[in-house]
């Protein structure tokens, strides 16, 4: 066993353990780490910690319905969790255009894009997110993690670099893994080494991947900087706009508009699963280059195309949206209060600069404790801990909204600080 940690799988105490050590474990049998498992899984659901995975029984709007296992009912929680950051999951609008799609395309693709499962309105909704972000042409995925996995194990090849900041996405590490590729990383948003790492690289191709908001602490890519490097060194910019479309830039098209650096990203990747209140994902580029990336991307050829009215539900999304931006100006109202709420209750929310908002809490046996607490009082957010984060930086992470009013920040805020400082 290569592990250093001791497995007694008569007494295994979820205190001692992380996630990640089951996931390391190397036992003679190549299903005993399952074993062990699920006796850290058992202790921790007898002790009221596990909380991931409650099953929701209501639309993901400010508040909603929980099955909560351990009273087996459901309950109303505060939601703090679903990124449906404009309510467009929930929009009467956006939910009328989708039923009449259902009415004429039945419930799903059911087949891959490349054979009979492109749709006429996926087309359109291609064209339609190519014409939004200012490109020539667009691919669109089933999945936001199938985007990042296929385009970039497609445009990458054996001998090739893909260059990350070290708090990438896993579905970007992923893809540069199935590119075969080598993965080289450079500190968080630090463009200087950023610069030494490709100084290093003299000779190869390199692809540099990084996010418009990162998605653990909510912070901005340093674009202009990380432009400038890359320039410097010629080599290509892969954006993942997945929580930065429609709420940043003049016209929504994410942190490159916001910072004027569109024309110098050369592939641009993003969720319908955010924002959109959908799910989905798409790359954006040159006509050329999609259309490589449409007949290569192993997890675009061998998926099962997008559900033509979930298409339908986003293209009436961007018709919405080009003409009434209000949500987006009530999202950045709600996340500027609760953030100066959280921050006059002496709670640490990192660096974040956007609708995405860390509260830190240490090390992963605190989180747990503070966690379960937050559930009782009806709180749902996102639990992240170690490997996600830092094992001495884990977090609850609060996914704001603009359809949250003041009393259910305040109620967020008073829950945290009860639990948290009290």
């Amino acid at each position: 066993m290569e592990n250093n940690k001791t497995f007694d799988i008569e007494n295994i105490n979820c205190d001692d353990y992380t996630q990640v050590d089951f996931l390391e474990y190397r036992g003679d049998d190549l299903f005993e780490g399952a074993e062990l498992f699920d006796k850290f899984l058992q202790d921790a659901i007898a002790r009221g910690y596990m909380l991931y995975g409650m099953p929701v029984c209501s639309s993901p709007g400010p508040e909603f319905q929980i099955y909560n296992p351990y009273e087996k009912k459901s309950f109303k929680f505060l939601n703090f969790c679903s990124y449906n950051y404009l309510g467009y999951s929930t929009n009467p609008v956006i939910k009328e255009a989708v039923k009449d799609a259902i009415d004429k395309y039945g419930t799903g693709a059911v087949s891959a894009p490349m054979l009979s499962g492109y749709y006429d309105v996926t087309s359109q909704l291609e064209s339609s997110i190519a014409e939004f972000k200012g490109k020539t042409g667009a691919v669109v995925f089933p999945t936001g993690y199938g985007t990042n996995l296929g385009v970039i194990s497609a445009m990458l090849k054996l001998g090739d670099v893909a260059v990350l900041d070290i708090l990438s996405h896993a579905s970007i590490y992923d893809g540069a893994r199935l590119s075969g590729a080598d993965i080289k990383v450079f500190s968080h948003n630090n463009a200087k080494h950023l610069d030494k790492v490709l100084s290093g690289l003299k000779d190869k191709r390199v692809l540099v991947c990084v996010e418009g908001v990162y998605s653990m602490d909510g912070d901005l890519a340093n674009l202009p900087k990380i432009v400038e490097v890359c320039k410097k060194h010629n080599v290509k910019i892969l954006l993942d706009e997945a929580h930065s479309t429609l709420i940043f830039g003049e016209k929504g098209r994410g942190v490159a508009e916001h910072f004027n650096v569109e024309n110098d990203i050369d592939i641009t990747i993003g969720t319908f699963s955010k924002a959109f209140g959908a799910i989905g994902g798409y790359a954006v580029g040159e006509q050329k280059l999609m259309t490589f990336i449409k007949m290569c991307a192993r997890s675009y050829i061998f998926s099962c195309g997008m559900a033509p009215h979930t298409s339908a539900g986003i293209l009436k999304v961007l018709e919405c949206y080009q003409t009434d931006k209000t949500t987006r100006t009530k999202l950045f109202e709600n996340s500027k209060y609760i953030k100066d709420r959280l921050l006059a209750a002496g709670l640490n929310i990192g660096e974040t600069e956007s609708h995405v908002v860390p509260v830190i809490v240490g090390d992963d046996i605190k989180l747990r404790e503070i966690s379960k607490k937050v559930f009782e009082r009806g709180l749902y957010t996102g639990i992240v801990t170690f490997p996600a984060v830092s094992s001495k930086r884990t977090r609850l992470r609060l996914s704001i909204s603009s359809e949250h009013t003041k009393e259910h920040l305040d109620r967020c805020v008073d829950i945290l600080t009860e639990v948290i400082n009290p």
